[in-house]
C-alpha cells in the first residue's frame, strides 16, 4: 500500500524489513536501530540502540534513524547515543537521520491530557533540538511541527541540515494533515515522515497519494483535500 500510494520509502525496524523485503523493493528504507520503550512502558525516553549500523547496511537499508529526546532527565545518554551513532555511520558511509524531540513536544505525544506548550515555547525547544542534532552528526533531522509556517521557518533556518516533519498521533483531519505539510514545506522543510497519521486511516493509500502530490508536485493542500481525502 505504501508503494501503491506513492511513498518514497519506509521507516522500519530491521527485523520487520527482513519479513517484507519483497514488498518494499524499489522503496527507500530508513532502518530504526533504537527503541527500548513502548507506549505502555514506564521509561518512554530511554531509547537505546538495539541494532548496529553494520547490520542495517548488511540488510540493505539506505539510512539509519535514532530517536533523541532533548531536555529530559537522561538527555546526556540520548546525546551520547547520537554522537556515537553518527561516528559509526560516518565510518560505514551510511546516512543518519536523527529524530529530535524536545521535552515540550512530549506532553502532547505521550500524554495528550497534559497542558500543551505555547507555540513560542515549542518553537524555541524544537529549534534547539534540531540544531543540536545537526551539530552532533545527523545528516537529516526529523522533528515536530511547531504550529505555523512562520515559527517552523525558525527551525529550518537554524539547522544546518535538511529538516523533515514528523507526524505524531493521528488526531487531526486529513485536511489538517495536508495543510501542515504544505505550510511546513513553505517554511523550508525538505519533506515529511508520517506514521500513524497515515497508516491508522482507512483511506491511507489516498492520503499517501495526496501527500506525494503536495511534496513532489507542489499541489496545494486544498486541492489535495478535494482529490484525495475521501
Amino acid at each position: 500500500e505504501a508503494a501503491q500510494g506513492g511513498a518514497d520509502g519506509l521507516l522500519i525496524t530491521l527485523a520487520t524489513l527482513g519479513r517484507v523485503a519483497s514488498e518494499v523493493a524499489g522503496l527507500g528504507v530508513i532502518a530504526r536501530i533504537d527503541g527500548t520503550a513502548t507506549r505502555i512502558g514506564s521509561h518512554v525516553t530511554r531509547f537505546e540502540r538495539i541494532s548496529s549500523v553494520e547490520f542495517a547496511l548488511a540488510e540493505g537499508a539506505d539510512a539509519c534513524v535514532v530517536n533523541v529526546f532533548v531536555g529530559v532527565e537522561n538527555e546526556d545518554e540520548q546525546l551520547r547515543k547520537l554522537g556515537e551513532t553518527a561516528e559509526e555511520c560516518a565510518r560505514w558511509g551510511m546516512p543518519l537521520l536523527a529524530e529530535m524531540i524536545p521535552a515540550a513536544a512530549l506532553r502532547g505525544h505521550f500524554a495528550p491530557g497534559q497542558p500543551q506548550p505555547s507555540e513560542e515555547e515549542l518553537t524555541d525547544q524544537v529549534s534547539l533540538a534540531a540544531r543540536v542534532g545537526a551539530e552532533l552528526g545527523a545528516d537529516v533531522v526529523k522533528t515536530v511541527y511547531t504550529g505555523s509556517a512562520e515559527s517552523f521557518r525558525m527551525v529550518t533556518e537554524g539547522a544546518s541540515v535538511p529538516v523533515i516533519i514528523a507526524g505524531g498521533p493521528c488526531g487531526d483531519t486529513v485536511e489538517a494533515l495536508f495543510r501542515m505539510t504544505e505550510d511546513g514545506l513553505r517554511a523550508g522543510a525538505a519533506g515529511v515522515v508520517y506514521g500513524r497519521n497515515v497508516w491508522q486511516r482507512p483511506n491511507r493509500k489516498a492520503v499517501l497519494s495526496g501527500l506525494r502530490a503536495i511534496v513532489h508536485d507542489g499541489m496545494s493542500a486544498d486541492e489535495a483535500a478535494k482529490r484525495f481525502s475521501k
